[in-house]
């Protein structure tokens, strides 16, 4: 006899159909919920910094190189052109002012030299002449009034006598009116030839004090051609280093110019390039400072040349006090130029974060003791070597990662175990 067996339920039928889409199911869900969450991504703590967000003095600078300049440089000009006939100095030579450099050779211009003395001893027996003929005549105008002054006092004596002989009846009055007039007469033309002397005497002044210039000034101008042939020795206008120095015997230099250049080594100067960004900040009287074997020496800023070239601009600096020992020309030091004073502000150290992420977020841990940093926006200001400011999205004591981020990625929330 046969047994009817009872017909299964679809669900027991079709149990390991539905268990697999139940697993599919259960699959899309879950990616769907990975979907919709924040990315994760697993990181190892040792791949990252982690530091606290401090408040702390912040001291915006910057870190330049700087080269170390003499505090001034002088050049050697030759006065007068000219053939190199002897070079007396070297480069790297320290020269004291007036010492000789090189001598020049200059045929023309001991020519010119000599005819300018001759031409000048001519003059000068010239101006001898006139001054001769002018001392004579001043004897002569001497003479002459002397003689005026004789005729003078005769004619007074005798028209005195002749009152007297008036007065005694030996003259009437008509003769001695007469000689009264005559008396005036010859009175007024000495008193005339008289003034004419003084006049004569004054103008032979006035000549021989207007050769007597001429003649001087002959004298200095001969004076000046003759220094040209001082020129043809070039030499140092100051004391210090010689640098530059190229002539070489034979070489033709032309006048005024440069055959070398003296360092004044009394003092140094260190010379820098900035940024461009910073040409309105920096000021003359900025302080800055070097460190050399772990001493500390200070400068400041002296000179800012504001012209751009190449995005960038020049400052002088001078050391303030003492002068690091064995320094050089053209050595290069590390400075550390000041943009401001000290103050108080939210500052994290600085890392590779922020080419990573420009600035704008950093990973912040969830806790202390956490195992988990999150994404945080970032607002960050000034900057240093060393810091930057934060402005806003953390506050202090936050721990944050600071470095290692060519590893994370753009994960939105980085975890590590225990």
């Amino acid at each position: 006899m046969d047994i009817q067996l009872k017909k299964r339920p679809w669900y027991v039928r079709h149990r390991y159909s539905l268990l697999g889409a139940a697993v599919v199911v259960a699959l899309m869900i879950y990616s769907a919920v990975q979907l919709a969450g924040p990315s994760r991504q697993r990181a190892k703590v040792e791949d990252g910094q982690i530091v606290e967000v401090k408040r702390a003095d912040f001291l915006e600078f910057l870190d330049v190189e700087g080269m170390v300049q003499p505090i001034r440089t002088i050049r050697a000009n030759a006065l007068v052109g000219g053939t190199v006939e002897r070079v007396v100095a070297e480069n790297g030579q320290q020269m004291k002012a007036g010492d000789t450099l090189l001598v020049l050779s200059n045929p023309t211009l001991e020519a010119d030299v000599a005819e300018a003395v001759m031409r000048f001893e001519q003059q000068a027996l010239s101006f001898r002449r006139q001054l001769l003929e002018m001392e004579q005549k001043s004897i002569t105008l001497r003479q002459q009034a002397l003689q005026a002054r004789y005729e003078m006092k005769r004619l007074e004596k005798s028209f005195a006598l002749q009152e007297d002989e008036a007065r005694m009846g030996v003259k009437s009055k008509a003769q001695l009116e007469v000689a009264r007039d005559e008396y005036e007469f010859n009175r007024q033309k000495t008193a005339l030839t008289m003034e004419s002397l003084r006049h004569d005497s004054l103008l032979n002044v006035m000549q021989r004090e207007m050769v007597e210039r001429q003649m001087e000034a002959e004298r200095s101008q001969l004076e000046r051609t003759k220094r040209k042939l001082d020129g043809l020795a070039v030499v140092s206008p100051a004391e210090g280093q010689l640098g530059g120095l190229s002539a070489t015997i034979g070489q033709q230099v032309m006048q005024g110019e440069a055959v070398g250049e003296l360092s004044v080594l009394s003092s140094f100067k260190v010379t820098a390039k900035l940024n461009e960004y910073y040409v309105d900040r920096v000021t003359t009287g900025l302080q800055a400072s070097a460190e050399q074997r772990g001493k500390r020496y200070l400068l400041a800023v002296s000179r800012v040349v504001p012209q751009v070239q190449d995005h960038s601009f020049s400052v002088e600096l001078l050391f303030q006090g003492e002068v690091p020992p064995g320094v050089r020309v053209g050595k290069s030091s590390r400075l550390k130029l000041e943009l401001g004073q000290p103050e108080k502000a939210l500052v994290v150290p600085r890392g590779n974060f922020f080419q990573h992420t420009g600035g704008q977020w950093i990973y912040r841990l969830e806790a202390q003791d956490g195992h988990r940093a999150l994404r945080t926006p970032l607002t960050l200001g000034r900057q240093n070597p060393q810091q930057y400011e934060v402005l806003d999205g953390l506050q202090e004591g936050d721990r944050v990662i600071v470095s290692g981020y060519d590893r994370f990625g753009e994960a939105e929330v980085l975890e590590w175990g225990k």
